[in-house]
């Protein structure tokens, strides 16, 4: 007896629901047929308008740096980049940590795709400074800047699914829950559930690679989370505390 009670009202909360988009679809079908040439002419001026300045925003986007992915060749084109684009992913890498290579990969695509942010790389071993103040310690990191600020860094692969395998809309995804990125989608599928989609013979399991390991371990306790190296670095410069 509850059990036809509760689905009664959830049937007329639909239907109240779906009453109430109707009733709103028929207004803006009858603003629409009200409109006049002079109307439609503004509403024409005002897209044009929008347009317009789209453009212009993304010329100046592109005189930043922005729709390309750029290494920064010194620690003050970093701060540089902070101070000037309002969205910034920073990727710090390690030449010799074979995890960064796919986040360069994933990092360029990203760029060309989404103009409204700044996409760099810089070499970690080369800034020591920028290493210490931002206590970058495992490699990959990928920070994340906003506004002047350091907002998130995303350290190694977990928050990617914990495996290489991660798609650009999932890094996508991921920085737009950090707010450095628009991102209109909902969150993709993780490599674990493609993998189930797919098959799992039809590509590589996502989190088991040969031999049984993980794609982020060589054996032993070895993971994807490498240092950088033992030197102790000595800060070698002022920064701006806006941006940590």
């Amino acid at each position: 007896m509850e059990t036809e009670v509760f689905q009664e009202v959830a049937s007329q909360q639909i239907l109240q629901l779906a009453q109430e988009e109707e009733a709103k679809l028929d207004r803006e079908i009858l603003k629409l047929e009200t409109l006049n040439e002079d109307d439609f002419d503004n509403l024409r001026q005002r897209r044009l308008e929008k347009l317009k300045k789209a453009e212009q925003q993304k010329h100046i986007y592109k005189q930043l740096g922005h729709g390309e992915y750029a290494e920064l060749a010194s620690q003050q084109e970093f701060f540089d980049a902070a101070k000037h684009s309002p969205r910034v992913v920073c990727h710090f890498y390690r030449p010799t940590t074979k995890y960064c290579q796919v986040v360069d990969f994933h990092m360029a695509r990203l760029a060309v795709r989404h103009i409204e942010t700044r996409f760099c790389k810089i070499n970690a071993e080369k800034s020591p400074y920028l290493v210490e103040k931002l206590n970058v310690y495992m490699m990959p990191t990928i920070v994340c800047i906003k506004d002047q600020k350091t907002t998130h860094h995303i350290k190694g692969l977990d928050e990617l699914g914990g495996t290489d395998e991660f798609s650009s809309d999932m890094f996508a995804y991921v920085l737009s829950s950090h707010n450095v990125l628009n991102y209109d989608g909902g969150r993709p599928d993780s490599p674990t559930q493609a993998a189930k989609k797919k098959g799992v013979n039809s590509i590589r399991m996502a989190m088991t690679g040969p031999g049984g390991l993980a794609p982020g371990r060589r054996g032993g306790n070895s993971s994807i989370r490498d240092g950088l190296t033992e030197t102790q670095y000595d800060s070698d410069g002022s920064a701006e505390d806006d941006v940590f």
